[in-house]
């Protein structure tokens, strides 16, 4: 019996493999012997529902929770099965079921590649004539109404008519210059007080007599003192003065105190016992054990039903701070606190989603980075990792 449980699982990450090879044949081939070592496994009934046609899919998902009604990846899996189902072209109708003498097994149009082609009606390319017919026939119709669109669309260019020449008429005319003499003006400006002028009162300016050219009118004169004084000002100077006073005094800078971070968590290193984790793939939640307690508990996202987390039991090979993880579709550097335990299969931090207790991952074990630091602490390499629904 034990055989024959190894020689399934073996089969079911065979299987697994070729489906992330895109190899659906070679999935299903292994799949098919490993239902018919352990038909009581889910496993199996999951990869063929994988890759059968819709509704042999639904049959075998059915067989699944038969086995085991509260499965999360099988309700889900009939979800999508579903979902594939009412898309299909009248879900099965299009397969010919040829293979009448089976022993029972249900007919799958991938396996016996013999499927009806759906004719279709030619009703949808006359309606998309008519409406193309439709759109030309309002652009023509919106070229005429429209100027602006009919001197776009015009093809013949209109005659500008050209602009009136008119003849040039030429008249002489004899216009006089008028003439202008300039009176003879000598002004003297003489600064009468020198030196510094008080503040607030206007230097005061002496203007000699002008001696003014004669003309046939009375002579002009002027005065010979003019004092400018500003308005509003008096005699008395105004004083401005500036205090120069002490500085305010201010307190000299003290840098704040350096508190170290106070953690909620006990420390990893004051647990007894052998450390050990255990990952539960139904309730997406990953156990920190020290011997047989429980010392933390963090819920995680693992593998999808199509790139599921393997099962069984591991250790921890190596630990990497940082690791860049890539595959079909995907690349991600610098992913952290990273924990292998099989293969290319770890736990891990996780900085692209929050979506945690959700089947998110195409295989490794997802934690939020608190978590995964902490759990990084808590394990070493050889850390046994026991991963189980």
């Amino acid at each position: 019996m034990d055989n024959r449980f190894t020689e399934a699982r073996y089969a079911i990450e065979q299987a697994r493999d070729a489906l992330r090879r895109g190899d659906r044949g070679q999935a299903r081939r292994f799949a098919e012997h490993a239902a018919a070592l352990t038909p009581q496994s889910e496993d199996p009934w999951l990869i063929l529902a994988a890759v059968a046609s819709p509704q042999t899919s639904i049959n075998y998902l059915k067989k699944a929770l038969e086995l085991n009604p509260n499965s999360p990846r099988a309700r889900k899996a009939m979800g999508w099965a579903m979902t594939r189902l009412q898309e299909s072209p009248e879900g099965e109708k299009g397969v010919r079921l040829s293979d009448s003498n089976n022993g029972g097994q249900a007919n799958d149009p991938e396996r016996s590649g013999k499927v009806k082609t759906k004719r279709r009606s030619p009703i949808y390319p006359i309606l998309l004539f008519a409406l193309g017919c439709i759109v030309l026939a309002f652009a023509a119709w919106s070229a005429r109404t429209s100027p602006v669109l009919a001197s776009i669309m015009s093809l013949a260019p209109q005659q500008v008519a050209a602009p009136v020449q008119h003849p040039q008429s030429w008249a002489r005319a004899e216009i006089a210059k008028p003439t202008y003499t300039p009176a003879a003006l000598s002004v003297d400006m003489v600064v009468v007080q020198s030196g510094a002028t008080p503040f607030g009162q206007a230097p005061v300016l002496e203007l000699p007599t002008a001696e003014v050219a004669a003309q046939p009118t009375a002579a002009s004169t002027f005065e010979p003192a003019v004092e400018f004084n500003a308005p509003g000002s008096t005699s008395t100077p105004g004083i401005m003065y500036a205090e120069i006073v002490a500085d305010t005094p201010t307190p000299e800078y003290v840098p704040p105190a350096d508190t170290p971070f106070a953690s909620t968590a006990p420390l990893v290193a004051s647990y007894e016992g052998e450390h050990w984790i255990d990952v539960d793939l139904s309730q997406q939640r990953v156990y920190a054990y020290a011997g047989d307690t429980v010392v933390n508990s963090f819920l995680v996202s693992t593998g999808t039903w199509q790139t599921p987390t393997v099962t069984g039991k591991f250790k921890v090979w190596i630990k990497l701070r940082f690791s860049d993880m890539s595959g079909p579709g995907y690349y991600l550097p610098d992913v952290p606190y990273v924990m292998y335990f099989h293969g290319d299969y770890g736990l891990h931090g996780t900085y692209w989603h929050n979506n945690f207790g959700t089947p998110m991952s195409h295989g490794c074990v997802n934690l939020s980075i608190p978590d995964a630091a902490w759990l990084y602490d808590f394990s070493r390499e050889g850390t046994v990792v026991n991963v189980h629904y």
